[in-house]
């Protein structure tokens, strides 16, 4: 199977820092991959990387043979942003997610992750976990190239994490689209064949 993601000499270094990562390269075909390593050692940059929210000092990102960039970048659900505290639940997620298959997996998603009650809500009333779930539904729901999940599980209850990586195993067999989940190790209760590994 050909490689959805390649990235070739990647080189990233905040600045006075010292670099992150220095001639990273990485291909991964469709399905699910896991992004591993300690703490300060560049998992959330490189997801941040490959969303185009911020650039590289070297290397390339390519995402089915284009430069990641303005145009094309992975999605990454950031629900921490505090200008996100006045929104209501049900209308960001309208705004995020199109008519059509999209929002019937979403309807499926705010099932599966118990969001119902909460959509009339604002998400400054929601807990860390109910933001994240919000976040993991739309971003589910639209199933663009590369969806990027930094730490998923995190502030989640245990009926959301079995939802979860049992949508996660599905991914793992798509041949169209990538999951590129970053954590310190792997889920115990996933087999992920394809890896970075940061150290």
């Amino acid at each position: 199977m050909n490689a959805l993601l390649e990235i070739r000499g990647l080189g990233f270094a905040w600045p006075g820092q010292a670099p992150l990562f220095a001639h990273l390269n990485a291909s991964l075909t469709p399905g699910l991959a896991l992004l591993t390593g300690d703490e300060q050692r560049g998992k959330t940059t490189l997801l941040r990387l490959l969303a185009a929210e911020i650039r590289p000092q070297a290397g390339t990102m390519q995402l089915t043979g284009q430069d990641i960039g303005d145009q094309l970048a992975g999605l990454r659900p950031d629900m921490t942003r505090p200008d996100l505290d006045t929104v209501v639940v049900a209308d960001w997620l309208r705004t995020q997610v199109p008519e059509g298959p999209a929002r019937d997996r979403l309807d499926e998603h705010i099932d599966g992750l118990s969001l119902g009650e909460h959509l009339h809500k604002g998400f400054y009333m929601l807990s860390a976990g109910g933001r994240r779930k919000v976040g993991l539904a739309a971003a589910m729901a639209l199933q663009p190239p590369l969806t990027l999940l930094d730490q998923p599980f995190a502030a989640l209850d245990l009926a959301s994490i079995r939802y979860i990586s049992d949508w996660l195993r599905e991914q793992s067999l798509a041949t169209d689209r990538l999951v590129l989940l970053a954590d310190y190790e792997a889920p115990a209760n996933l087999a992920i064949a394809q890896r970075i590994d940061l150290g």
